[in-house]
C-alpha cells in the first residue's frame, strides 16, 4: 500500500472518465464497479500516511463531498457530470495528495 496505489487507481478513474466522454457506459459501469474498491483503498492510505506524517494535510470532507456529488450525478444519470467530477474533483485532489507525499 502506497503512494504507486494511489497511482493506480487515479489511472483507474481516468480510464473511467474517457469511456464516459466517449459514451461507452457499460464498460466504463463495469469498471467502475472494481475501482471503488480502489478509491475506498486509497483513502484509507492517504488517512495512514497522514497519520504518520503529521504536517500533511488532508481534506476529508472534500473527499466525501465529491463522492457524494459522483454518486448523485450517478443517480440522476448524468454520465458527463459524473465524468467531470471525476476529472476535475476527486482525479485532481488524488494527484495534488499524491505529489505532496515523500
Amino acid at each position: 500500500m502506497s503512494k504507486e496505489n494511489i497511482i493506480e487507481t487515479i489511472d483507474k478513474l481516468q480510464d473511467i472518465v474517457d469511456l464516459l466522454y466517449q459514451q461507452n457506459d457499460k464498460e466504463a459501469f463495469e469498471k467502475l464497479d472494481t475501482t471503488l474498491v480502489s478509491v475506498e483503498d486509497t483513502i484509507d492510505i492517504i488517512v495512514s500516511y497522514q497519520k504518520e506524517n503529521q504536517e500533511f494535510a488532508i481534506d476529508m470532507n472534500k473527499i466525501y463531498s465529491t463522492l457524494k456529488q459522483a454518486m448523485e450525478a450517478l443517480e440522476a444519470g448524468d454520465k458527463v457530470l459524473v465524468a467531470d467530477i471525476f476529472q476535475y474533483e476527486l482525479i485532481e485532489y488524488l494527484n495534488e495528495l499524491s505529489s505532496a507525499m515523500q
